[in-house]
């Protein structure tokens, strides 16, 4: 969803996504308590299908960007997708765990214990971006997953492409009634976006978000909103000046700077201001050199984009 004007959706359409919500609701439901191993498989899923169409996942960015390094692909949407399924199925078990409180007077004298039991919601849609299109829907995917839930997905409607691979791979290896894909344009996402689901999660403009929120509000659906901001940069005078510069330019011309924690301004001594006016060229030629000719994948990504 990514536009604020009143649309018109199609009666069918908008009868597909109820009746989506309500076969997952239904089946969370009939479920109950869901086990460490059903949690750990979903996951486990997630990664394979992520692993096994990684160069696919490559080249629909390429195609949706038209020119996005094979490098920043793999290392944000794919390996990144891949690092926090891996995260959560490495410490799920753990989050599955009651923790114990005590209790207050008079519970306390009458025998009374007292602990925190973690579990699912139930429903959670997500409204994913364009900047980051595939680990914008799998990273959250992998919290909602391991917490037991199950999940509506929203993409990005200006990354066409990408949208149906990730509608192609999550009905692949997930049934309808445990993560879903709704795929169109901004009608699409104003009727998703008024679903009564158990939570929504978003990621975008703060100007949309205030309508998501608005659509959530009606159904009292509560909401994450994960908005971009400025990022202030502080180097003090005893910060390593050449390697300060070149992580501040490798962070803003990432994704060429379309991302939510880019750097937005230097806050720097005044006697380091030339130096660093002067590094910044060398620095973002060499940033542009690392994306752009390479075309095999680093060990480390490698690594990462395995399901070991």
């Amino acid at each position: 969803m990514n536009a604020p004007q009143q649309v018109v959706i199609s009666p069918d359409a908008e009868q597909k996504m109820q009746e989506a919500l309500k076969l997952q609701r239904e089946s969370y439901l009939a479920e109950g308590f869901v086990s460490l191993d059903v949690r750990k498989d979903r996951l486990d899923r997630a990664i394979d299908i992520l692993v096994k169409n990684a160069d696919r996942i490559s080249d629909a960015l390429n195609e949706d960007f038209v020119c996005r390094p094979r490098a920043v692909n793999m290392m944000t949407d794919v390996a990144g997708s891949i690092g926090s399924l891996k995260h959560c199925r490495k410490h799920m078990a753990k989050w599955m765990k009651s923790e114990k409180r005590p209790s207050l007077f008079p519970l306390n004298l009458l025998g009374g214990r007292s602990h925190i039991e973690y579990q699912p919601k139930g429903v959670v849609g997500i409204v994913a971006p364009w900047n980051f299109p595939v680990s914008m829907v799998f990273q959250p995917l992998a919290g909602i997953l391991s917490a037991g839930n199950r999940a509506m997905v929203k993409p990005s409607e200006f990354t066409p492409v990408t949208s149906d691979l990730i509608a192609e791979m999550i009905a692949e290896v997930f049934d309808p009634s445990e993560v879903t894909t709704v795929v169109g344009g901004p009608e699409v996402g104003q009727a998703f976006t008024s679903l009564p689901f158990d939570h929504m999660i978003f990621t975008g403009a703060t100007s949309i978000a205030r309508h998501v929120l608005a659509s959530a509000a009606r159904n009292l659906v509560p909401c994450t909103l994960e908005l971009g901001g400025k990022s202030p940069v502080v180097i003090s005078r005893s910060a390593d000046l050449p390697q300060a510069i070149e992580r501040v330019m490798l962070g803003k011309t990432l994704n060429a700077g379309q991302i939510c924690l880019a750097p937005d301004y230097l806050l720097v001594p005044e006697e380091s201001w030339m130096k660093l006016c002067n590094w910044r060229q060398s620095r973002l030629a060499k940033c542009i050199r690392l994306f752009c000719r390479t075309r095999i994948t680093p060990p480390l990504l490698m690594n990462a984009m395995s399901n070991d």
